[in-house]
C-alpha cells in the first residue's frame, strides 16, 4: 500500500512540475514495448528521463482516452512500478479512482508539453490576427 501512495505522490509531483513548465517530456510515435498488445497500429508515449530512471505515460489504444498506463523504469531500464487505468463502459456505474484521474491528467499535461501544443495554437491565433 505504501508503494501505491508513493507512486501516486510521484504522479501528482510530475503534474505539478509539468504544469509549471519545469520539466520537458519527449514524444515517441509508434512506440512499441511490452504494453503494445493492441489492435491499433500506432501508439504515442510521453517519456521523461530523470537521474535515476524514466517515467512514461500513454493511452493503451492510442485514442487519448482511458485506459492509460503510467510506468516507472529504474536506472537499468527495468520496470519497477506501473499503473493501468480501467476502461469504463457507458453503463458502468464505477467512478475512476483519484490515481486514475491523476494518470489521465498527467497524460494530458505530458502530451501538451511534449507536442508544444500551447505554443502551436498561440502561433496559429497570431497568424490569423494578421489576416
Amino acid at each position: 500500500m505504501e508503494d501505491r501512495r508513493m507512486v501516486h505522490n510521484l504522479i501528482k509531483k510530475l503534474i505539478e512540475k509539468t504544469e509549471q513548465g519545469r520539466i520537458e517530456w519527449s514524444h515517441e510515435e509508434n512506440a512499441v514495448g511490452p504494453w503494445a498488445q493492441t489492435t491499433r497500429p500506432s501508439t504515442s508515449s510521453f517519456t521523461l528521463s530523470l537521474t535515476r530512471g524514466t517515467v512514461s505515460v500513454w493511452s493503451v489504444d492510442g485514442d487519448d482516452l482511458h485506459p492509460f498506463i503510467f510506468e516507472v523504469r529504474g536506472d537499468r531500464g527495468q520496470v519497477v512500478e506501473a499503473v493501468e487505468t480501467q476502461r469504463l463502459n457507458g453503463n458502468d456505474p464505477r467512478d475512476f479512482s483519484s490515481m486514475e484521474k491523476d494518470v489521465k491528467t498527467l497524460y494530458e499535461a505530458a502530451r501538451r508539453n511534449a507536442l508544444n501544443i500551447d505554443s502551436v495554437l498561440n502561433q496559429m491565433l497570431e497568424d490569423l490576427e494578421g489576416k
